[in-house]
């Protein structure tokens, strides 16, 4: 909570379970994407997959534009388990996503078709393709967030008066002279890691990102549609944790509209020929072909900005803003390479196999709709070129 402008930390003890009774907590995001809704259903045994999990029913927007006409109820059909770090073993984190009905998947809904475009890799039944060894798409989401005040959605420890926030760096940084909240963040960000691992998501890091009171996790490799459960349970845990610490955490790329600070959720990706040896030629094809289609690009970027107020536009056209692509502009190559649009880790170039990045996508990107678009943006170049294994 905050208190006289110091940030206290709120946390409930424990609470022994001496029942065979488990309580699962049923989690699924609202019309953003980015936002959560929860709540606790106890069952007679501990579940041991999610299909022993039974579908629930619930209300929900069933379109961005939250209209009170289309506050319907629906069905959260569980998706994935995970641990409950909050609760602890046996008790369970459920994802869910939501349906109109038991056929029809609500318009929020992107889930669904997230894996109807990954089987598509394995047999696709418009062209007829099959590969000869499966592709196996993986992704990865560096996912930043800023903790805020509420007073004014401003980065915490933002402090104009005593720092140039257009030259400083804080990448990283320890002791920082620019450490007005730091321990209290780096306490939450270092428990988030921790509460994920316990729970079963894959995260594989995190870090202090460049701008006030900015951090990052990052999510994967996870395979196919595994991408999106894995950073919506990831969100969900750090919102809770936030609340226990009493800290504003926002996944919104623009947090304050007008200022120059802005989140990405910057995505990997690769199928099997590229983190092969010698796979550096199938990335480069690739970025080859994402570069030369103007209306993949296009369909991409609209995929990437879902939210009413085109936040990842602005982030992609502010001037003012570091580390962040062009709306309008694919760069690949270059100086500057903080600019770059979809970009080789160095890493990457080094041990010539891997993936890409595409430093598209906002903090507050729908990933499973991201993931499903840049695999149909590729789906010609997987069929052709890595089955084929033809050369660019």
């Amino acid at each position: 909570m905050e208190t006289d402008g110091k940030l206290q930390l709120v946390s409930i003890p424990d609470i022994p379970n001496s029942s065979k009774r488990v309580i699962l907590e049923y989690v699924f995001a609202n019309h953003t994407n980015y936002q959560f809704w929860s709540k606790m259903k106890v069952v007679d045994r501990e579940p041991k997959t999610v299909n022993d999990c039974p579908a629930w029913d619930s209300y929900m927007w069933n379109s961005i534009y939250q209209k009170d006409s289309e506050f319907i109820p629906m069905l959260t059909k569980p998706v994935a388990m995970f641990e409950n770090p909050f609760l602890k073993s046996p008790h369970k984190l459920v994802l869910c996503d939501m349906w109109k009905t038991n056929d029809e998947p609500a318009g929020i809904n992107t889930r669904v078709q997230c894996l109807e475009t990954m089987e598509r890799l394995k047999n696709d039944p418009k062209t007829g393709f099959r590969p000869k060894v499966p592709h196996d798409p993986w992704f990865g989401i560096e996912q930043e967030y800023i903790v805020t005040r509420r007073s004014d959605n401003l980065p915490a420890s933002y402090e104009p008066k005593d720092n140039d926030y257009s030259t400083l760096i804080l990448y990283c940084s320890v002791g920082h002279v620019h450490d007005r909240n730091v321990a209290l963040e780096r306490d939450l960000s270092m428990k988030h890691l921790q509460a994920c691992i316990y729970a079963g998501v894959n995260v594989c890091g995190c870090m202090r990102e460049n701008g006030p009171s900015q951090w990052e996790y990052q999510v994967g490799p996870c395979a196919g549609v595994e991408i999106g459960d894995h950073l919506q349970m990831s969100r969900y845990i750090l919102l809770r944790l936030g609340e226990q610490y009493g800290l504003r955490v926002t996944l919104k790329s623009v947090p304050v509209h007008g200022e120059a600070f802005f989140s990405g959720g910057h995505l990997n990706f690769s199928v099997r020929k590229m983190r092969e040896k010698g796979g550096i030629k199938f990335i480069h094809h690739a970025i080859h072909v994402l570069a030369k289609s103007d209306p993949i690009l296009l369909l991409e970027i609209q995929v990437y900005d879902q939210t009413l107020d085109q936040d990842n536009t602005e982030r992609l056209t502010n001037t003012s803003g570091h580390w962040h692509p062009k709306q309008d502009e694919f760069v690949f190559e270059g100086d500057r390479k903080e600019f770059t649009t979809v970009r080789i880790p160095p890493l990457v170039e080094a041990e010539g196999q891997g993936y890409l990045e595409d430093r598209r996508p906002p903090s507050s990107v729908d990933s499973y709709a991201a993931a499903a678009r840049l695999v149909r943006a590729s789906i010609q170049y997987l069929a052709i070129f890595c089955d084929l294994g033809t050369s660019s």
